[in-house]
């Protein structure tokens, strides 16, 4: 983004991420206790996490085509941070499976078009003022720590459906540091096209997409289940949130030093590792039933995102065209965020009854490992030109 860039704003994109994953944190852990809660049952408990997936396949690519095509990247934000905070607080007290639907489709299309367009803000301010995207992402791990703690005291305290008043109270704190992104200068861009089409067809793009796809799939009965689980092991909800917390806490660890690790290993072999960091969680999940050993595993967390997001992130930016970086972003979180993980979800909820949760864990794990060979024998592992040149100068 161009435009104004005054140096007592440095704090935006910090706040913008705390803010922005403070609501993940609200509703990641607690939304299917919230769905279960209510009499959801497992098939349609796939078909709402699937819904919200969906619509992130959806939109986030729409939005980053129109804040690329037509340089309004902030009033997007704006329009869909809105959005996303209004719905959050329509679900409060639904209990009809069809109207949940529709709800958190319209939101989880609203608060994935949000994500690509500000990754691509981020990296765009660290390049023209110096940083480091991992010391930047971080404080999004942090709010989500806050919010996954706080909310389940909350909920222990007084009800699951609190979670949703609290989402709408983080959207309205989003809207007023979003409110301070700088405007872009310009009108339409006139590359776009050229440049939507090379992205279209990236050979090394488009295998990391498919790898990331397959890679999303395998984490569907995890993140479709993995907090029931939990609670049917006899867990508390505090002690839900610590096990989300735990890994998050690793997160923050791994995205501090990402830089680091990329001079070492360079971004390909950052995403490789978390790939098979994945297929090693999901496999040592359906180990154990112990809640020691349940919530410790969470750590790996800090490889399967942290270390694998912060380079994914980057990598995409390096071989999007200049036009079409935020279009670039948002096929990523298409990919990930929607497509895989809408199979997933569908696949692990029509799964659940017969095959259990320990079985889809083993399975997860196995599309993952594929995923890791996939990205490995299509890219490789070594450092392209662009980051050596980057590392000589530091």
């Amino acid at each position: 983004m161009k435009g104004r860039a005054s140096a007592p704003l440095r704090w935006r994109m910090p706040a913008f991420f705390f803010l922005h994953f403070f609501n993940v944190g609200v509703f990641l852990p607690y939304l299917n206790i919230y769905y279960h809660s209510v009499g959801i049952t497992p098939a349609q408990l796939g078909f709402l996490s699937a819904a919200a997936r969906l619509s992130t396949f959806v939109a986030p690519p729409v939005a980053g085509a129109l804040a690329d095509k037509l340089s309004r990247g902030r009033e997007i934000m704006l329009a869909c941070v809105a959005a996303s905070s209004l719905l959050a607080l329509g679900m409060w007290g639904v209990r009809s499976f069809w109207v949940l639907l529709t709800l958190i489709a319209f939101h989880a299309a609203a608060r994935g078009a949000v994500g690509p367009i500000a990754e691509n803000a981020s990296l765009r301010e660290i390049k023209e003022r110096g940083g480091q995207y991992g010391r930047v992402r971080w404080w999004g791990s942090f709010g989500f720590i806050v919010a996954a703690l706080g909310a389940g005291r909350l909920i222990d305290a007084y009800s699951i459906g609190l979670i949703f008043p609290v989402a709408f109270c983080g959207g309205i704190a989003l809207m007023g540091v979003v409110a301070r992104f700088p405007r872009e200068v310009g009108g339409a861009r006139g590359r776009f096209r050229g440049d939507l089409a090379k992205l279209l067809h990236s050979r090394p793009l488009l295998n990391f997409y498919g790898a990331s796809l397959l890679m999303a799939l395998s984490s569907g009965p995890f993140g479709l289940y993995f907090s029931i689980y939990l609670r049917e092991l006899g867990m508390s909800a505090v002690l839900i949130g610590l096990a989300w917390t735990v890994g998050v806490v690793s997160e923050i660890f791994f995205l501090i030093y990402a830089e680091n690790i990329q001079r070492r290993i360079g971004l390909k072999a950052m995403i490789a590792a978390g790939i098979l960091a994945t297929a090693l969680r999901w496999g040592l999940v359906s180990l154990t039933t112990s809640a020691v050993l349940l919530v410790a595993i969470q750590a790996l967390h800090g490889v399967t995102f942290g270390v694998y997001h912060a380079a994914s992130v980057q990598y995409v930016d390096r071989l999007s065209g200049d036009a079409i970086k935020n279009t670039g972003q948002a096929l990523y979180t298409a990919a990930t965020f929607g497509g895989g993980a809408t199979i997933g979800v569908l696949l692990a909820g029509w799964l659940l009854p017969s095959l259990g949760f320990v079985r889809l864990m083993q399975a997860g794990a196995g599309l993952a490992l594929i995923a890791a060979v996939w990205f490995v024998l299509s890219s490789g592992l070594s450092r392209d030109s662009g980051e050596v040149r980057e590392d000589s100068r530091k």
